[in-house]
């Protein structure tokens, strides 16, 4: 019994296919579409800004190494709420002492320093891959 009105499904669809003729599009069709497309603009709400710009990065770097230069070079010596904060925790830990005890050759030394210059100087070159592969 299915197989009769699967039958009959069948012929119906080819009668219905046969009796309607298939729509043409008008000869502009393209140049309407082209046209609406090229009409669409990019919303400046997708447009990618970072959080925190360049000018900010480079003003807090420079607050940052000045601060540290400054308190390397003995300028913070003289205050005197900077004596009473105890700082021997960083020099005297057992990390310290087991690495103290540690000797490393020359060779693993400018290994490590080269990986990291290596890895630092491909993170730029990845990204700037990436953003080229991303680009529509």
């Amino acid at each position: 019994m299915q197989d009769h009105t699967e039958q009959h499904l069948d012929k119906l669809a080819k009668k219905v296919m046969q009796s309607t003729s298939l729509e043409k599009p008008s000869l502009d069709f393209t140049a309407n579409i082209m046209a609406k497309v090229e009409g669409i603009t990019t919303s400046d709400i997708t447009a990618y800004k970072p959080l925190i710009s360049k000018r900010s990065w480079f003003v807090i770097a420079i607050l940052v190494i000045g601060s540290l230069s400054y308190g390397m070079l003995g300028g913070l010596e003289g205050l005197g709420w900077f004596e009473k904060i105890d700082l021997s925790v960083i020099s005297d830990n057992k990390i310290t002492d087991a690495i103290s005890g540690m000797t490393f050759s020359k060779t693993l030394i400018y290994a490590i320093g080269l990986c990291g210059l290596v890895f630092f100087i491909q993170i730029p070159m990845m990204k700037h891959y990436l953003d080229k592969r991303l680009e529509y």
